[in-house]
C-alpha cells in the first residue's frame, strides 16, 4: 500500500511519529525543489535515510528544515542498510534543537547553556513526574514552567524555573480543558491534541495524557520559544509522563 501527501498538510515529525508507532517496515520518499530523499523505517525506528550522496542522521536533520514538498509512503519495504542508531524521538528532538539554534542566528545553544546554569526552583511535589518534567524542560528553549494536573485541578508534579504560579494555572486550566472537550464533542470531534492560550508574553499549552484523566500544562516565553518545538516535545514526553502517573 502506498500513501501520498504533501508536507504542507502533514509535516515530517508527524509522519515519523505515525510510522514509528506503527512499527512496520516502510519507505518514505520526499520530493522537494527537484531533490528526492528516502527515509526507511523498521521495528518502530528510523534506520536509514539518504539524500543525494549523504546518508544517516544528518539527512533527517536537513529534511526537518524542508517547508514543502510531496511525499509517498510505501509499506513493507526493507531498508537497504542501517545508518541510524539514535531512537526516533532523539532524532526529532535534536533536529528541532538545531532548527531553533538556526532561527536564533546561533544563539540557541547559548540560551540552552544559560538555562542549565540558572538557579532552578522545583516545587514541593518532586517524584518521578517532576523529574521527567525537568528532563523535558531542557529540550524547550524559553521554558518557564510545567505541571501534570488531574481533572480535579490538583497537580501531581511540577517544575518551574521562573516566577510563574503553575499550580494555580493548572487548576484553572482543568476547567478550560473540560470546556474545550465539550465544545469539540458538540462539533463532532473528540480528538483534542492540545489547547493553546496566548498572553502578551507567554504561550500556555495544555495536552491530554493517556485516557484523558490527566493533562500536561506547559508555559513558555513567546520571545524565546518555537510553538512547533513545544508541541513536538510535549507530545514526545507525554507517553512517558502517563506511564509515571500512579494508577
Amino acid at each position: 500500500m502506498t500513501i501520498k501527501g504533501n508536507l504542507e498538510d502533514m509535516n515530517l515529525p508527524s509522519i515519523v511519529t505515525l510510522n514509528c508507532n506503527d512499527g512496520k517496515q516502510a519507505c518514505l520518499r520526499i520530493n522537494y525543489s527537484g531533490r528526492e530523499a528516502a527515509v526507511f523505517f523498521e521495528n518502530g525506528q528510523v534506520v536509514h535515510a539518504i539524500l543525494d550522496s549523504d546518508e544517516g542522521e544528518e539527512v533527517v536533520y536537513e529534511l526537518l528544515t524542508w517547508d514543502g514538498g510531496s511525499f509517498e509512503i510505501e509499506q513493507n519495504v526493507p531498508p537497504p542498510k542501517c545508518t541510524i542508531t539514535t531512537n526516533w524521538q532523539g532524532l526529532l528532538l535534536e533536529g528541532m534543537r538545531r532548527i531553533d539554534e538556526g532561527a536564533a542566528n546561533g544563539d540557541g545553544l547559548d540560551n540552552r547553556m544559560e538555562f542549565e546554569g540558572k538557579e532552578v526552583r522545583t516545587m514541593a511535589k518532586k517524584g518521578t513526574v517532576a523529574a521527567r518534567l525537568e528532563e523535558m524542560a531542557k529540550e524547550i528553549p524559553g521554558f518557564v514552567a510545567a505541571a501534570v494536573v488531574g481533572k480535579d485541578g490538583l497537580s501531581i508534579g511540577e517544575y518551574v524555573i521562573s516566577d510563574f504560579d503553575i499550580e494555580t494555572a493548572g487548576s484553572q486550566f482543568a476547567l478550560v480543558m473540560q470546556l474545550v472537550q465539550k465544545s469539540a464533542a458538540q462539533l463532532g470531534s473528540n480528538q483534542i491534541e492540545d489547547n493553546l492560550v496566548t498572553s502578551k508574553d507567554r504561550y500556555i499549552i495544555s495536552r491530554y495524557l493517556g485516557d484523558g484523566s490527566y493533562f500536561l500544562v506547559t508555559a513558555v516565553d513567546k520571545a524565546g520559544s518555537s510553538l512547533g518545538n513545544v508541541r513536538l516535545v510535549t507530545r514526545l514526553f507525554g507517553e512517558g509522563l502517563w506511564s509515571d502517573i500512579p494508577k
